[in-house]
C-alpha cells in the first residue's frame, strides 16, 4: 500500500532516466491509480502506483 509522505524507489521505465539511489516522496494522490511524487530536487512527477517500489520490502 502506498502511503502519503513515504519515500519510494521507481521501477525502470523505458525512456525515463532514473538513478538507482533516487527516491520519490509521495505528496498526493490524483486518483486511485495515480500518485503525485517529488524528488530530492523538489521536482514533481506523476506516476502510476504500480511503478513505485517500497525500498524496505525490495
Amino acid at each position: 500500500m502506498i502511503e502519503l509522505g513515504k519515500k519510494y524507489k521507481l521501477k525502470k521505465i523505458r525512456g525515463f532516466e532514473n538513478y538507482d539511489n533516487e527516491y520519490y516522496k509521495v505528496i498526493g494522490f490524483y486518483n486511485f491509480e495515480t500518485i503525485i511524487c517529488e524528488n530530492t530536487y523538489k521536482e514533481r512527477f506523476v506516476f502510476r502506483k504500480e511503478f513505485l517500489i517500497d525500498p524496505t520490502k525490495a
